[in-house]
């Protein structure tokens, strides 16, 4: 008898530890996965990680996995954005299943809408719709443009619109984004910047409320990209930083072929394979390779490995924290760094 009733207090533990106001699956440290794609931290502080086994979410206490909610993805999550939607902000989430808009904040009852393929037909009838419905990356802009990188093209959702894509006005063709797959999106006015695996730089104006079209290519030799392979794209200001498979690019202006600097591991970069490229609130530019981190201040690069803490030198995402702290998403977790330690965390089995 005595047995039953811890078995049943502990059971009791269990249930409440997990399911505390009905907002998600709560633990004490850990990530529904350990593969981190993406990272968004939201205006109240609350962090959220595109990860292998879903989403999952981080407020400084708790951490929570939404895998009862059955609107939201439970695995392959690939890439996420913010949206300050009328109704309330919401989040994007790219996944190999389509693309999911949820409300925010995300508990086990928020509202979210899909969209694929098989929907597009009778959610927009005579509109082209998502080109593809794995989304390898994803972008809001700051007109509320939502674009999809997709394994069948690029795609724009305006409003209730998707947009028409005019790829005569520019230097592309149809099948331009689908030959040569999106890896990152950037932004600045009117001019988005797409890096390319296998077609450079492309650059998409925003020409109307109803149609989108081409601009002039950055690719070599015309340009100095360091390669046709972009893996990362930030822009700050005038300013264009590309990340490669081999170097790191910064890019002045709007003329391909002047004002380009080139980086490489000769010049201090912990490796040349670039995953994701953001900057701190003190102007630092921070660089997630496939080595390391490396930290850019002026022409000067501190280098950050697993020696110094970091969980996995696989950096796939990097996200400023609201106080100013750095967030580094890899394939074996997350690492949180505050300017002079790490702290770790992974997926608890």
């Amino acid at each position: 008898m005595k047995k039953i009733k811890i078995l049943f207090f502990a059971l009791l533990i269990f249930v409440a530890c997990n399911d505390k106001n009905g907002n998600g699956d709560e633990h004490p440290a850990g990530l529904p996965g350990n593969f981190v794609k993406d990272i968004y931290i939201a205006d109240d502080g609350i962090k959220y990680f595109a990860t292998d086994k879903g989403i999952g979410s981080f407020d400084g206490v708790l951490w929570k996995v939404f895998h009862k909610n059955p609107k939201i993805p439970t695995k392959g999550i690939l890439a996420l954005d913010f949206e300050p939607a009328t109704g309330g902000p919401r989040l994007w989430l790219g996944s190999s299943t389509g693309v999911v808009s949820a409300k925010l904040p995300i508990d086990n009852n928020s509202s979210a809408t899909l969209y694929n393929k098989a929907l597009m037909a009778t959610m927009f009838p005579g509109q082209i719709g998502l080109l593809g419905d794995t989304i390898f990356s994803l972008k809001v802009d700051d007109k509320n443009i939502r674009w999809f990188g997709t394994e069948g093209g690029l795609s724009a959702f305006r409003g209730n619109k998707w947009p028409t894509i005019d790829f005569a006005a520019g230097e592309y063709h149809a099948n331009f984004f689908k030959h040569n797959r999106i890896t990152s999106f950037d932004y600045r006015n009117d001019t988005v910047y797409i890096g390319t695996m296998g077609g450079g730089i492309a650059r998409m104006v925003t020409s109307s409320p109803d149609a989108i079209s081409g601009a002039s290519p950055y690719e070599t030799p015309w340009s100095m990209i360091p390669t046709q392979n972009i893996t990362a794209v930030f822009i700050d200001g005038n300013t264009q930083w590309y990340g490669s498979d081999n170097g790191l690019g910064k890019h002045v202006g709007t003329e391909a072929k002047g004002n380009w600097d080139l980086f490489y591991t000769d010049d201090g970069l912990v490796n040349n394979y670039i995953q994701a490229i953001n900057k701190d609130k003190n102007g630092n530019l921070w660089i997630g390779t496939r080595g390391g981190v490396s930290k850019m201040t002026g022409g000067t690069f501190s280098n950050y490995t697993t020696v110094q803490g970091l969980v996995s030198n696989n950096v796939l995402c990097i996200a400023i924290d609201k106080d100013g702290t750095i967030w580094f998403g890899t394939d074996k977790g997350v690492s949180h760094f505050n300017g002079t330690t790490f702290t770790n965390f992974q997926a608890v089995n």
